[in-house]
């Protein structure tokens, strides 16, 4: 029997150190847990993600979604409703499954042990360089998170390091700032090639990015600006994702654009003029970067706006997100 499995490992690494550099904890327990989950996340093989979507009018169920609905109105756990989905449906699990993989990361990239992920900078930048997709997206997640903390994602990059030494490398990391911006051009061009799921890597990245900005005390109005940005990505991302609702719904269902920018700003006295100013900042920029987006897809021969989930497969993805509803 095979679950759906979204196999993101990236995004699991990121989602820990985030989680981590979120909390209002000591920062020295924080760079331990940061190092520490550095070492252990590449480790991983594979996570599920589990986020809800918006629940289908009646009118509009499948047969496929009907199927379903009885086993979750008695409150079948989620996992369970989706194993069970999975199980009946096994080829569509694939297809599925095969998706995912296509637009954001294939099996060795999300063990962190891809071929590209275990180069050095200056090996794979040409590659990148020459429009791999693939190559481009390693590049420019590797440069942001490297850019933001002093270490990489790939386990190849801690294997032979201490988690003291991995403190101490997140500590007295100066952030390059250049090396943000270069990386959000890679992971911007990942996605036009075809790996659309760098656009939400990089809204991650970017949140990232501004709370170590925040640590390190950076002034304001540089620590809104990559807010601004990944407000705007996370926009972008809706707006690709315009013909896959259910694929909408896993990758920013639970991505609160608020969020970060509560926890970093909550107890300033300008906190609602804040959320004015970035909300307004990143609407100017996603409207930029919609016809960027838009004329670069055009350019270079893609359909502007994917379709990646039709017919049973649609319906398929749909029932497998009605699974996370109670």
């Amino acid at each position: 029997m095979k679950k759906i499995l979204i196999l993101l490992v990236s995004l699991a690494i990121t989602a820990i150190l985030l989680f981590i550099l979120l909390q209002d904890e000591d920062s020295e327990t924080q760079i331990k847990d940061l190092a520490e989950s550095n070492k252990t996340a590449n480790s991983t093989s594979s996570i599920e993600l589990e986020t809800p979507t918006v629940q289908k009018q009646a009118d509009d169920s499948t047969p496929l979604e009907n199927e379903v609905q009885e086993e979750i109105k008695e409150q079948l756990p989620s996992n369970v409703c989706k194993e069970q989905l999975a199980e009946q449906y096994p080829d569509l699990d694939r297809q599925y499954h095969q998706i995912i993989e296509e637009f954001y990361l294939n099996d060795e990239q999300m063990m962190g042990d891809g071929v590209y992920q275990n180069m050095s900078f200056e090996a794979l930048k040409p590659l990148a360089d020459s429009n791999d997709p693939n190559a481009m997206m390693v590049y420019g997640s590797d440069k942001i998170w490297h850019s933001a903390t002093g270490i990489r994602i790939s386990r190849s990059d801690s294997q032979y390091r201490t988690q003291e030494q991995t403190q101490e490398i997140i500590k007295n990391h100066q952030i390059d700032l250049v090396g943000i911006s270069e990386g959000e051009d890679y992971l911007f061009r990942a996605a036009v090639f075809g790996k659309v799921g760098s656009v939400f890597e990089l809204s991650m990245l970017l949140d990232l990015a501004a709370r170590q900005m925040d640590r390190k005390e950076y002034k304001d109005n540089l620590i809104e600006d990559v807010l601004i940005k990944s407000h705007a990505y996370k926009k972008l991302l809706t707006n690709i994702f315009k013909n896959d609702e259910a694929l909408k719904g896993v990758f920013l269902s639970s991505n609160d654009p608020f969020k970060n920018i509560q926890r970093l700003y909550a107890d300033h006295e300008d906190f609602e003029d804040i959320k004015i100013r970035i909300e307004t900042g990143s609407e100017i920029l996603y409207k930029e970067l919609v016809r960027r987006w838009e004329h670069e897809r055009e350019y270079y021969g893609f359909d502007i706006y994917p379709d990646y989930l039709q017919g049973e497969l649609e319906d398929y993805g749909n029932a497998y997100l009605e699974c996370h509803l109670r």
